[in-house]
């Protein structure tokens, strides 16, 4: 999380699977809420939100990192990666499909 650059935010869902543990948004979470150092105010839901128990605190914080808000009423912070940004994940078994190729399919 200390490298989400300021003024940004990822999802919950985006920094789990940045860790390795794709699916682990709630440990995410619980995890925002125990360790200490870390900016927590840079996750965010994965529609841009902010939760409405810290929404006020967390948006003064990305606002004094130069976040703005995009309109009145939603807590909407800019989304990094742009639109459309898509992961592809793998497990570490599978190899990638050739160029040329379609992927195989399963049943």
């Amino acid at each position: 999380m200390k490298r989400i650059p300021r003024g940004t935010t990822l999802s919950y869902g985006e920094v789990a699977l940045r860790a390795g543990k794709p699916g682990a948004a709630r440990a995410v979470v619980s995890a925002l809420r125990t360790l200490d150092g870390v900016p927590w105010w840079r996750v965010a839901r994965h529609d841009g939100t902010l939760a409405p128990q810290v929404s006020a605190l967390q948006s003064t914080l990305l606002s004094q990192e130069g976040w703005r808000e995009k309109s009145k009423g939603k807590g909407a912070p800019r989304r990094r990666g742009g639109h459309g940004e898509k992961l592809l994940v793998r497990s570490k078994h599978e190899r990638p499909p050739e160029q040329g190729r379609p992927p195989p399919r399963h049943p």
